[in-house]
């Protein structure tokens, strides 16, 4: 997996695919399924989730929920398991969502259900654009998608899905350009968005691991390990192998300097990812050389040096090489230095 920055994008693209609908209308499906289909989600379940939202998609043929989940599912996939094997499909779903979207809003302007998934749809291809370094069409998705969400919550400041949406996209926005916050253009909102989100955490309708997965990556990113922790413990209390939290639990551990910690979240991360449906290789060599580090650093050099063997002999697929040469090259040379 990336290293801290690239993950953070993973919080705001796992936020988005938690953002729940409300209680159901006549016509929409009903929210026990969705909440089933999230859920799913999270612990990795995700050939009962595609189909159980190919199946919406299909009963459901006026309807954004179920081709919007499925681009989720989609998401998460190359999120969790660093592939662009599914990409065609995510961008396919997520524009079948937003046509679904805007045909319901030319029947009903005010549809708040209807703008809701247009924005989330808009906002979950503005992340994917801005991972793939796309940045002035991510640019012009999320203004698409704030042009639906900003709305919402002028309309009720306590929709609890577009607070989570809104609030992520405020506090990614300063991070990224917190050196510029002196200029008006770009004021530092990232307690706001912080307090949005954190919000969203109390209210959420299908599932609070959006917010909690948020708040995680936002904490380590402010350096404030023991609170990415606590959430992350948060999250593993209700999905206890889910490595949407188990990662920023050992990174947290990691940069906090709890090694011994860090190896154990570290372990179970590494069972899991090689008990994965698909492994290309990438996410078990980041694991291998965070656990060499970890054992390097409390002096356990034989270990270290087992593991860094383990990232020099690790096998990648080709889509991922380039992105793993660095690790590779770096513990080949520590093992020939050691």
């Amino acid at each position: 997996m990336p290293e801290p920055v690239i993950r953070s994008c993973r919080s705001l693209l796992l936020a988005l695919l938690l953002m729940a609908a409300n209680a159901p209308l006549c016509g929409q499906p009903p929210a026990s399924l969705l909440r089933q289909g999230v859920e799913w989600g999270v612990t990795h379940d995700y050939d009962r989730a595609l189909e159980l939202f190919g199946r919406i998609t299909d009963d459901y043929p006026a309807r954004p929920e179920g081709p919007f989940y499925r681009a989720a599912i989609h998401q998460s996939m190359m999120l969790d398991f660093e592939s662009g094997e599914w990409q065609a499909f995510f961008y396919g779903d997520l524009e079948m969502a937003i046509h679904r979207a805007m045909q319901q809003l030319r029947r009903q302007p005010d549809d708040p259900e209807a703008m809701f998934y247009a924005g989330a749809a808009y906002a979950y291809k503005s992340a994917q654009l801005s991972r793939d370094g796309k940045y002035w069409p991510a640019y012009r998705a999320i203004q698409s998608s704030l042009d639906y969400l900003e709305p919402l919550l002028k309309r009720d400041s306590t929709w609890c899905d577009a607070l989570l949406g809104v609030g992520s996209y405020q506090y990614w926005r300063s991070r990224i350009t917190i050196k510029l916050s002196w200029l008006p253009f770009f004021p530092d909102r990232r307690r706001e968005g912080i307090a949005m989100i954190t919000h969203a955490a109390d209210c959420a309708q299908l599932s609070p691991a959006s917010a909690w997965s948020n708040l995680a990556w936002i904490s380590i990113r402010e350096k404030e390990y023991d609170r990415a922790i606590s959430w992350s413990r948060k999250g593993l209390e209700r999905y206890p192998a889910s490595r949407f939290f188990l990662w920023p639990l050992a990174e947290a551990q990691f940069l906090k300097t709890d090694y011994s910690a860090a190896i154990e979240s570290y372990s179970k991360l590494l069972q899991s990812t090689q008990e994965a449906q698909h492994n290309n290789g990438y996410n078990e060599l980041v694991i291998l050389w965070k656990m060499a580090q970890c054992h390097e650093r409390i002096g356990e050099h034989d270990l270290a040096r087992s593991y860094y063997q383990e990232v020099a002999d690790c096998r990648v697929a080709e889509e991922v090489k380039g992105r793993a040469a660095n690790k590779i090259r770096a513990a080949q040379e520590w093992l020939a230095a050691n």
